[in-house]
């Protein structure tokens, strides 16, 4: 174990840049006059608040006037929820915004609803991102603000603020978001951006606590929080502090300069790249893989409690995401608000680097890590008399992921499983009918074989796998074969693909391992173009498979077969309920030479969507996107 300190909570709070602190300290030992004043005592302090209140302006890309210094970001958020509805409430009362808002945001909403606001939290989905068409949607003539916070603090994604910004310019509704996390990382240009109102926090850029900025573009109506002399333009009363004025002013002028964030992403990268190299699919990302802050990594251990390995990475300081009330452990709103499972939330650990981390404190993290986790395996495996597994608070349950794998392997290398990829590859072919050109998406694309086999038939396809043994086989598999495949491992549940991404696309025998079936169509539907075609197909009698010796201790068990089996009015519902059409339900079966009986029994069985009573069945259902 490390013995030094190790600083990974940069989103939680940055330290004070030497060239701020430098840039302060004049202001600690004189230049104590008050701003407003109109003697000499106050010009210095008054030049130097407007000297600063520029270089917060040309961070970002507005007009001096339009920056409103705070006391941090906070306030300004309040100033703009708040402010917004007591100027407009004469105009609307309804506020749109989203489900994975910081605590300065929802708490201000829930506020404003005691007072007869009407909140609409839009959802949003696996990744954390939200659809723009859900803030349309959401949108009615009594909206009057929209807040859509810029990047998420615990998972990092970054939403399409410009989308819902014209969105919101489309019904003449005012725009905020909540820039804290987002300043001096990406860019905040506020014309680019197309928002009203921007938020910004002192302390997540290398200034002091204690002071932010809010963005109020002119001509919009805001309505004080702090009443009293004139100062801000009459937006803000208070004296204002030159000194964390100027503290912010100097950190945003290093903030313009986003050279350095490249080497923090490199960082980033490396620091995940080390934790799947050590730990495999024991470890999977929480946000979008590509619409993330260049900074941020959160990380769930799959099984186990974030807390207690953040208990054991002594000098480590990151964040969890969960939270302990009471004794208990709950799950992070927000990774609750993305559908993460608990059993992989609750192992979610917050890793955000900045400008003072370095390659050699990320290797020795990923060290300490190894060792944590592998000591919790050998505790879980010699469980104390009187126990289940780790008693200590570390791991939550043991993972069948090794056995999972194995069995897989040894089910597609036996001959009934390979009729079985026989009878889907022909199934799925004759409903897709032709492929070439097309973009399609294979969720659960396993090892790779019916990938391959559509992109030899000419189509552009992306293959996912929850389980990267799979993706590295289906990768080796495409390298073997010369088909250009991308392949990307991530869940059915949370498709990290933008809106009408495909033409096509196929799960095939993934509702049944999935935990929330609805969701995973869901995801499918968003994904896919409107009239896209999508097929779903699922094993009908799995209890044979059950039997064969080398996995009747996984898929013999009676909860797993009754999870796994999808009956035809199962699939029939989840496809309407993801706004899709059924065009067609097309089956086949594979019998063993169980005599005359089972050659009866099995094609009523499927006709009727049961299990067969012998043999193998594969149903797949057809569907396409209803066109909006």
């Amino acid at each position: 174990m490390t013995a030094r300190r190790i600083y990974l909570d940069y989103n939680a709070s940055t330290p004070i840049d030497p060239a701020v602190a430098a840039a302060m300290k004049p202001f600690l030992e004189d230049h104590y006059g008050n701003p407003s004043s109109g003697h000499w005592a106050a010009t210095t302090a008054k030049a130097a608040l407007e000297a600063s209140r520029s270089q917060v302006a040309a961070l970002l890309g507005c007009h001096n006037d339009e920056v409103v210094f705070t006391s941090g970001g906070s306030e300004a958020n309040n100033l703009a929820l708040k402010g917004v509805f007591f100027a407009l409430r004469d105009k609307g009362d309804h506020i749109v915004t989203t489900r994975i808002e910081h605590p300065a945001i929802i708490e201000p909403c829930r506020f404003l609803e005691r007072l007869g606001a009407r909140i609409t939290y839009v959802p949003v989905d696996g990744t954390g991102r939200i659809d723009p068409e859900d803030v349309r949607r959401a949108i009615t003539p009594r909206t009057i603000l929209v807040s859509i916070m810029h990047a998420n603090n615990e998972v990092g994604t970054i939403q399409p603020i410009e989308e819902c910004a014209r969105i919101a310019q489309e019904y003449g509704v005012l725009f905020h978001t909540d820039a804290a996390q987002s300043v001096g990382k990406v860019s905040t240009c506020v014309n680019e951006l197309g928002v009203d109102l921007l938020s910004i926090a002192g302390h997540k850029v290398y200034a002091p606590k204690g002071v932010g900025a809010l963005f109020l573009r002119r001509g919009v109506s805001l309505e004080p929080l702090i009443h009293g002399a004139g100062h801000e333009g009459g937006r803000r009363a208070g004296t204002e502090s030159a000194l964390l004025a100027v503290g912010l002013g100097k950190a945003c002028e290093l903030a313009q300069d986003l050279t350095p964030v490249d080497r923090i992403r490199s960082l980033r990268d490396h620091f995940w790249l080390a934790l799947r190299e050590r730990f495999g699919n024991r470890v999977a990302l929480n946000g979008h893989p590509t619409y993330r802050l260049p900074n941020t990594l959160n990380v769930s251990f799959v099984g186990m409690i974030g807390a207690g390995i953040l208990e054991r990475l002594d000098g480590v300081a990151a964040s969890t995401g969960s939270a302990c009330h009471s004794g208990r452990i709950e799950l992070s709103p927000v990774l609750e608000a993305m559908g993460v499972a608990p059993e992989v939330g609750m192992g979610a650990i917050r890793f955000s680097l900045g400008r003072g981390t370095t390659r050699d404190e990320i290797d020795g993290v990923v060290d300490d890590l190894t060792e944590i986790l592998a000591a919790a395996g050998r505790r879980a495996a010699r469980p104390k008399a009187g126990t289940h597994g780790d008693s200590d608070g570390l791991m939550d349950t043991a993972q069948p992921t090794e056995r999972l794998t194995d069995s897989y392997a040894h089910w597609r290398s036996s001959r009934l499983g390979q009729i079985t990829d026989a009878l889907e590859q022909q199934l799925l072919l004759e409903l897709l009918g032709s492929v070439a050109g097309k973009t399609l998406l294979d969720v659960g694309c396993g090892d790779g074989a019916l990938a391959s086999g559509l992109a030899r038939r000419g189509a552009i396809v992306t293959g996912l796998d929850a389980d990267p043994v799979m993706v590295a086989a289906a990768r080796q598999r495409a390298e073997i074969d010369g088909t250009p495949l991308k392949l990307i491992e991530g869940q059915a549940e949370r498709l990290p693909f933008d809106r009408a991404a495909f033409d096509c696309v196929v799960a095939v025998t993934v509702l049944c391992f999935v935990r929330d079936a609805e969701r995973a169509v869901a995801e499918m539907a968003r994904v896919l173009k409107p009239g896209g075609r999508l097929v779903i197909g699922e094993l009908g009698r799995w209890s044979f498979w059950a039997a064969h010796r080398r996995v009747r201790g996984w898929f013999g068990n009676p909860t797993w077969r009754a999870a796994i089996f999808r009956t035809v009015k199962d699939l029939r519902s989840l496809a309407d309920a993801a706004g899709l059409n059924v065009v067609e339900i097309r089956g086949a079966v594979h019998y063993p030479p169980f005599g005359t009986a089972a050659r009866l029994l099995a094609p009523i069985d499927l006709c009727l969507g049961r299990q067969t009573t012998f043999g193998s069945a594969f149903i797949a259902v057809l569907a396409t996107k209803r066109p909006k």
